[in-house]
């Protein structure tokens, strides 16, 4: 993978667009990478390795952009690793009867 600096990126970005088409670029600054550079090829491919098939089906249709898609995804899995964490901890919440019985009051309350 190609490595350039903030620097580099700003004075030379059409060399970076053709270099991005051929591999991944890290850009770096103060030594710390603070963003990357892919081809729309690259980002297809990761997609579709990456993300869950309703979001698939948004992009196919047009409903939703490919990276729009790859970020909504990475939102979900960050909850969903949340959820995983607070239930570990104890702090998950149990769906019983009781959990579903509020769930139905609260809805009928909204509907009155």
């Amino acid at each position: 993978m190609k490595t350039v600096t903030a620097v580099e990126a700003k004075n030379s970005f059409g060399r970076l667009l053709e270099a991005a088409h051929r591999e991944p670029v890290l850009v770096t600054k103060n030594n710390r990478e603070v963003a990357a550079m892919l081809s729309m090829e690259d980002l297809r491919a990761l997609a579709d390795t990456f993300l869950a098939d309703p979001l698939k089906a948004d992009v196919a249709e047009g409903r939703r952009a490919l990276l729009d898609a790859v970020m909504a995804q990475i939102d979900i899995n960050r909850r969903i690793e949340a959820g995983r964490k607070a239930i570990v901890e104890g702090r998950g919440t149990v769906a019983d009867d009781a959990y579903f019985q509020g769930l139905r009051d609260r809805a009928l309350a909204r509907r009155s």
